[in-house]
């Protein structure tokens, strides 16, 4: 009996192009055109995941003309994968792609006499083609996704992001994160005296292949399984691979590799370095940039002091899809050694001044190689070697360049304009979509100490922040409970002063029980708390999100009562996230509201102040109708 080739209700969505609710609908209403035509029922159920014939399905979407894929037959074996190794079907593409010769029928002995002509030295897949226990499979497989490819880097990409590659595990960097390292790269690239580098790198091949075809190939001198598997890689990629290069830059992504294991590869790196070499590291924080204590901060210490650390970067949160809270940090490292004043930046914190800006970035890279001190750095600002190897962050959160501004206050003329330009804009209204639901038979209240209990709520004291510790220019803000920043501190300051403070993370609910209870969510994260402000931060398996969290607080809890009897509904994940988004939305249009409420009073305050003065005059409209009872006056045209 053939056993029928399934689809799961995802990889129906990714055939017909469409969002996965869609295909939940499609279930529900079979209703097309005036014609009933039900959904196909499903053949079996591997761990509760239901799975449906894929020739059934291609019918439904012939007969309803549902989904926006018109080829849909030719994509869907891309989606359907046999129970192979994601390598295995790398490394039969690979084959396929030198060969020039169709795989399909080929058996195990055909496809190794086949890898011997390809890869008489086995500097390639030789091993692998002999080793592999499904051939047949793999070949029919790999024959089906090339049909459906532009070509062999098209069809990497699809076995990278089709079922073997979810398969695998895999999860890389953002988009965002991998301009940021292509740009650092092109830096390092440019700051060597030739036109032909190469690229040396390990690691992540997402990575890999968005750098490497900016540069003359791509190097890869061993012949480990790791090695091997970045050369086949490449190929498909059609990236020159090349066994040495008179210069190249050295790109190493330790992302996911625990601290111990990723301080021996850098610790490698670093010593391999010579005087015309350049590495780029992207790593974890807490590797690259947080303080580490015991064992770890020596061995650091002991790879820092020959002074190659050029830059150091701190990169925002969100930036790599296996820990999207965990944020990454950068290095630039030269092989002359000597740097006694590295660059240390924190764009982590960037969001409200805009996205950052790689190109600068790349510049404070290129001027931190090159040692100079004659530009104007956009984000890094001089840190101490002797600093880095004492106890403490190699990067201060929040640390970022001094900036001079003009001591004159702004006028009042300019104070009116700019508040003039805020008022100005529309203020969109909020909306919000419900829709009934059956009640609940039981609605259950957790309170914060249960939850506290279970693990899936921590909390965290502030800590009493001296006003006199403040500086103007400080990037490290101080929160409270009221969403207010009193002060801001210097990072450097902020470390040296109050090493053991609490610092706020993405999400965390910044709240205090006296005089009221009051509770904000901190989007951003890196703020010092200060007492008596304290923070809740809530688990990810947690029944409510942190918006939630913090309207219960605001609106529901007795004055005078206690955190932790505080309690919040038992909600399914999905109702929690839907409510969670729709309360960070209110939130945002109440923000909104308060903001142009300050202005509107601030405008009126400086509108007094300046006409009493004579600063300005206020220019009234022609189309002006005079209150009753109101004395006549001219018409003013003096422009304000």
């Amino acid at each position: 009996m053939t056993v029928p080739v399934t689809l799961t209700l995802q990889e129906i969505a990714a055939v017909a192009r469409v969002q996965r609710p869609v295909v939940s609908m499609w279930r529900r209403r079979p209703r097309v055109h005036g014609q009933t035509i039900p959904f196909p029922k499903p053949v079996n159920s591997d761990a509760g995941l239901e799975r449906f014939d894929r020739a059934e399905v291609l019918a439904y979407l012939d007969a309803t003309g549902r989904g926006n894929n018109p080829e849909a037959h030719l994509d869907a074996p891309t989606h359907t994968a046999p129970i192979v190794d994601l390598e295995e079907a790398v490394t039969t593409l690979c084959l396929r792609r030198l060969s020039e010769r169709e795989l399909t029928g080929l058996d195990a002995d055909a496809l190794a006499s086949l890898a011997e002509q390809t890869d008489p030295s086995d500097r390639l897949l030789l091993r692998e083609i002999r080793a592999m226990p499904h051939s047949e499979q793999v070949c029919a497989y790999v024959e089906d996704v090339l049909e459906a490819s532009l070509g062999h880097a098209d069809a990497l990409t699809r076995l990278l992001s089709g079922p073997l590659g979810r398969h695998a595990g895999g999860r890389g960097l953002t988009t965002d994160c991998l301009a940021a390292v292509r740009a650092l790269a092109l830096a390092c690239r440019d700051h060597l005296p030739t036109d032909a580098v190469a690229l040396s790198a390990a690691g992540d091949h997402e990575l890999l292949r968005v750098v490497a075809p900016q540069f003359a190939g791509l190097v890869v001198p061993d012949n480990d399984p790791a090695s091997r598997q970045q050369r086949r890689r490449a190929i498909l990629d059609d990236i020159p691979v090349l066994d040495q290069a008179p210069m190249s830059v050295h790109l190493r992504s330790l992302v996911g590799v625990p601290d111990g294991t990723a301080l021996d590869d850098l610790d490698e790196l670093v010593l391999s370095l010579g005087p015309a070499d350049v590495a780029l590291v992207i790593g974890s924080v807490s590797l690259l940039a947080e303080a580490l204590s015991g064992e770890l901060d020596q061995r650091r210490s002991t790879m820092l002091r020959s002074g190659t650390l050029a830059m150091a970067v701190r990169l925002p949160r969100g930036w790599w899809k296996g820990a999207h809270r965990q944020a990454l940090a950068a290095w630039v490292l030269s092989g002359r050694a000597g740097i006694e004043h590295p660059r240390l930046a924190d764009v982590s914190a960037m969001d409200l001044e805009g996205p950052v800006a790689l190109e600068d970035l790349a510049h404070d890279a290129a001027a931190a190689l090159a040692r100079s001190d004659h530009r104007a750095f956009r984000y890094a600002r001089a840190g101490s070697l002797k600093g880095l190897l004492a106890r403490g962050p190699i990067v201060p959160a929040g640390v970022r360049v001094v900036r001079f501004v003009d001591p004159a206050a702004a006028s009042p003329l300019e104070r009116i304009h700019e508040a003039t330009l805020r008022s100005a804009r529309p203020l969109p209204g909020w909306d919000l979509d419900v829709l009934p639901a059956p009640a609940r038979i039981q609605l259950r209240w957790t309170s914060l100490a249960q939850l506290h209990q279970a693990g899936l709520l921590r909390m965290r004291r502030g800590q009493r922040i001296d006003p006199v510790h403040g500086d103007p220019d400080g990037t490290v803000p101080v929160v409270t409970a009221d969403g207010a920043t009193p002060v801001r501190l210097d990072p450097f300051d902020a470390v040296r002063l109050y090493p053991r403070a609490t610092r706020t993370e993405p999400g965390d609910v910044v709240f205090a029980e006296r005089p009221c209870p009051a509770a904000w969510v901190d989007a951003h994260g890196g703020g010092l708390v200060c007492a008596p402000s304290r923070v809740l931060r809530l688990a990810a398996a947690a029944p409510v999100g942190p918006h939630t969290l913090a309207a219960i607080i605001n609106q529901r809890s007795p004055i005078g009562s206690s955190w932790q009897t505080w309690a919040v509904p038992d909600l399914p994940d999905d109702e929690a996230m839907a409510l969670d988004d729709a309360l960070a939305s209110a939130a945002a249009h109440l923000h909104d509201l308060q903001r142009r409420r300050e202005t509107m009073q601030g405008l009126v305050t400086t509108l007094i102040d300046a006409v009493a003065a004579g600063v300005v005059t206020v220019v009234v409209p022609d189309h002006h109708v005079p209150r009753p009872g109101a004395p006549h006056r001219p018409t003013e045209q003096k422009a304000g």
